[in-house]
């Protein structure tokens, strides 16, 4: 039996649109997981933590498959940000059986894993996710429109408490930010 169809079904994460622009483009959730991954062997390489590192990479590769049937949900949008957690839930009941058996336990298991956020590597992964969006809309100051410093650091910086390089980055952030003029009232 082919599992071609199964696996071609990853491959549609590339065709969803986030918030966060990409030239004239939306960036995808694959590409967000891409640069993911580029800052969780940063920080991992740097840190006198004990984590598991194969076990960040994968939560990291598989956090935003869900949204190949669910879509993203931009973080300014608090209605859409009530049902979140349940249309994912739903959505990763759909996909489980459309993807190959080896893949769909492991997908499974990695969602959950990073949904509940009870491993540090969990943790990890969730603050990286949130990092990511910061250092990346840094290059575009128009999608900063609606955005204050105060929403930003009550919604992501108890992400970053227990992983103190991270907190550091996102201040960094928050600082160039402001200098640029990218919070307005």
């Amino acid at each position: 039996m082919s599992f071609l169809p199964q696996l071609r079904k990853f491959y549609r994460l590339k065709n969803i649109q986030r918030a966060n622009t990409v030239g004239s483009r939306k960036e995808s959730p694959a590409e967000h997981s891409w640069s993911c991954l580029i800052l969780a062997d940063y920080f991992l390489s740097r840190s006198t933590q004990r984590l598991d590192r194969l076990k960040v990479y994968e939560l990291l590769m598989y956090h935003d498959v869900v949204e190949i049937e669910s879509g993203d949900v931009n973080l300014l949008d608090e209605q859409e940000h009530r049902n979140k957690k349940k249309r994912e839930q739903e959505a990763a009941q759909i996909l489980k059986q459309h993807f190959p058996p080896e893949l769909s336990a492991k997908f499974m298991s990695l969602f959950q894993e990073y949904e509940e956020g009870k491993t540090k590597e969990a943790r990890l992964a969730r603050a990286i996710d949130a990092l990511d969006a910061e250092i990346h809309e840094l290059d575009y100051p128009e999608d900063w429109e609606g955005w204050t410093e105060e929403f930003l650091r009550r919604k992501k910086s108890p992400l970053f408490e227990e992983f103190p390089e991270l907190q550091e980055l996102f201040e960094e952030g928050i600082l160039l930010a402001k200098k640029k003029g990218y919070f307005k009232s």
